[in-house]
This record gives C-alpha cells, sequence and structure tokens, in this order.
C-alpha cells in the first residue's frame, strides 16, 4: 500500500453469516429480530447490497459483535497505526465517516468518527454490549445519549453505557473528529 492510500471499505457478507451461524441463528429469527427483511439480509451475506449504518448497528447488536468486529478484514495485533492505516469501516460521502483504530484482536479498539458540517446521524436503534467513551479533538458535535442532549467542543469528553440509545449531529459550519474507545470489560 502506498504512503497515501487507505484501506478500502471491506465486504461483509462472509464474516456476517459466520457470526449468525455461530450465534445459532436462522436468517428468518435475525430478520425477526433486527426488523429487517430477510432478502436484504441474504444480500448482505452475499455482499449484494451494503448495509446502511443504522442496520448494520442494529445487526451489530444482536450477534452481540462491535462495528469494527465485523468491518474490520484482517486484525493484527499492532502497537502504532498510522492516519492513512486506518481503515475505513463505513463512509456517506459528505456526510460521516467511521475509521476503524483496533490495535489486534483481543486488544484496545476504538474508531475515528468524523461528521462533516451540517450532518445528523439519527439512528435511535443504536445499542451495543460494551460501554464506550469519547473525546472531541476538533469542532463541535450535539449527542443524544437517551434523552438527553449535550453539546460538546473540543477537549470535551463523555461516556455512554452499554445498550444506550445515541445519536450525533453537527450543525455548525466546520468539521468535527472524535475518537471514541469501546470497553473490553463490559462485553
Amino acid at each position: 500500500m502506498k504512503n497515501n492510500e487507505r484501506p478500502s471499505p471491506v465486504k461483509v457478507g462472509e464474516k456476517l453469516r459466520n457470526l449468525r451461524k455461530k450465534k445459532g441463528l436462522t436468517l428468518k429469527k435475525l430478520s425477526e429480530k433486527a426488523e429487517l427483511s430477510i432478502g436484504y439480509l441474504s444480500n448482505l451475506e452475499r455482499d449484494a447490497c451494503s448495509p446502511t449504518l443504522e442496520n448494520i448497528q442494529k445487526i451489530c447488536g444482536i450477534l452481540d459483535v462491535s462495528l469494527s468486529e465485523l468491518l474490520e478484514e484482517n486484525i493484527e495485533s499492532r502497537t502504532v497505526i498510522k492516519k492513512n492505516e486506518r481503515t475505513v469501516i463505513f463512509e456517506k460521502e459528505g456526510a460521516v465517516c467511521y475509521e476503524s483504530i483496533v490495535f489486534g484482536e483481543d486488544e484496545m479498539e476504538g474508531l475515528c468518527i468524523t461528521l462533516e458540517p451540517h450532518t445528523k446521524y439519527d439512528a435511535s436503534n443504536w445499542v451495543h454490549n460494551y460501554d464506550e467513551i469519547g473525546l472531541i479533538i476538533e469542532g463541535s458535535m450535539e449527542i443524544r445519549i437517551e434523552k438527553d442532549y449535550h453539546h460538546l467542543n473540543k477537549g470535551d469528553a463523555f461516556y455512554i453505557k452499554a445498550k444506550t440509545n445515541h445519536s450525533l449531529s453537527n450543525d455548525t459550519d466546520a468539521r468535527c473528529i472524535s475518537y471514541w474507545v469501546k470497553s473490553l470489560q463490559s462485553e
């Protein structure tokens, strides 16, 4: 990989199928739990379509895996991750970008989330089975945790308990960059 080249987003089909089967779930059962059609899930497993962030978050919650665990291709143990080595695990052009910061399969795991100006990511079904903390590195964001709204600026930090609904927005004219780290203890 060249110095300025980033890893491309990964395909999740086979991993999704393997995780679903490992949990003993049929497509029908996953469909019912996630409130998504069997056809849609089947297409995801065959990499015939791309998931929305909201849908992939629902599926991760049901399968009890983090977004990074599902979307990272090869999780090798390492001590340094350069900016251009981060894997983009979800991107909606001109709105939001999720980049994985994973140091190994059983090591620390985090995300770099970039919200472009005037972006709202309201996915009220976002819940996962781990606690996480975050820090605003650049710009500002409004975060909803359950029913409470918090305006956060550069340097502000937050904590989200496992299985807590949350959403993000950036109503400013400047980009917001935040770093998120998941707790390994709460899984």
